[in-house]
C-alpha cells in the first residue's frame, strides 16, 4: 500500500511512505524540524526496526501485517493541557476499533488499547514545546491488525479476534476519520465530556487489582483519571495519584 484512498480532508493527505524504517516517530520529528510537513501529514511504514511504545518498550510487529504510522499535528494547545491530546487520540482510536469487535475496547492508562485483557494497540505522543504552547505533536500509533502470532502473551490482533484477514486501508481510514472529526474538541474550554468518555473507556476501572509503585506491590482499585492525567487508585478508602511511569499493573 504505497498510496491510500482516504476520505479525510487533512489527516494522511500528505504521505511519507516507507517499506521499512527505524521509527516513524523519528522521521516525523525530523520532518517537523525541517518544516517539510503540513498539519495532518502521515509517516507510514510497513515495518519499523526500532518501533517503541511507552517507557522505551519495543513494539513487536511483523512486516506488512499491521498499521504502524505517525501523524504530525499542530494542535495550538497549552502545555498545561497536554493530556487532552492524549485523551482525544486514545478515544478516537478506541471508538474506531469498536466498530470491528463484539466487546468493548478499553484504554489502559495512559494510552494502550486493550481488548479484554490483551493489548491491541499503543500510542506514543511526542510534543515539541515553545514557551507555554505545544508547537507541534508527533502522534505514533501502532495497531495489531493481521499478525497472528506474538511473542508477548498479552498481545492480540484484530485478525485473532475476528478469525479473518482485515482490510488495513479501510481500518486506517476509519481511525483517521474518527480522529479528524474529534479534533475540534481540543479547543473547547469545557473538557468534561472528553474526560467522562475517557474514564468510561478506562481499563480496569472499578476492579480490585495488584499494582506496583516505587514502594512495592499493593492492592487497589482504579477510580479514574484526573484533569492533568494522573491515575487515581483507591487504596484502603484513600485515593493515590500517579503520574506517568510511577505505577504499573502487576500481572499474575
Amino acid at each position: 500500500m504505497k498510496s491510500f484512498s482516504l476520505t479525510t480532508s487533512q489527516l494522511g493527505k500528505q504521505l511519507f511512505y516507507y517499506d521499512s524504517c527505524d521509527s516513524t516517530n523519528r522521521i516525523a520529528v525530523k520532518l517537523v524540524q525541517s518544516s517539510k510537513a503540513r498539519h495532518g501529514a502521515m509517516v507510514f511504514a510497513e515495518f519499523q526496526t526500532q518501533g517503541r511504545g511507552q517507557q522505551e518498550k519495543t513494539w513487536e510487529s511483523s512486516p506488512g501485517d499491521n498499521l504502524t504510522f505517525s501523524l504530525i499535528l499542530f494542535p495550538d494547545l497549552a502545555v498545561a493541557d497536554f493530556f487532552r491530546l492524549n485523551v482525544l487520540v486514545s478515544l478516537a482510536v478506541a471508538k474506531a476499533l469498536n466498530n470491528w469487535v463484539k466487546d468493548p475496547i478499553r484504554i489502559k492508562w495512559p494510552n494502550d488499547i486493550f481488548y479484554h485483557h490483551q493489548k491491541l494497540g499503543g500510542i506514543l505522543i511526542q510534543n515539541n514545546l515553545q514557551g507555554a504552547l505545544i508547537r507541534s505533536s508527533v502522534v505514533g500509533i501502532g495497531l495489531n491488525v493481521n499478525q497472528l502470532h506474538f511473542n508477548h502473551p498479552r498481545a492480540i490482533s484484530l485478525a485473532n479476534i475476528r478469525n479473518q484477514i482485515i482490510d488495513r486501508e479501510q481500518l486506517l481510514n476509519e481511525v483517521l476519520i474518527c480522529l479528524e472529526n474529534m479534533q475540534g474538541e481540543l479547543s473547547v474550554s469545557d473538557t468534561a465530556k472528553l474526560d467522562r468518555q475517557y474514564n468510561d473507556y478506562l481499563y480496569g476501572k472499578g476492579e480490585k487489582r495488584t499494582f506496583e509503585d516505587n514502594e512495592g506491590l499493593f492492592q487497589g482499585m482504579i477510580t479514574g483519571v484526573d484533569k492533568i492525567g494522573r491515575l487515581i487508585i483507591e487504596v484502603k478508602d484513600e485515593p493515590r495519584y500517579y503520574n506517568f511511569h510511577e505505577v504499573r499493573y502487576h500481572w499474575d
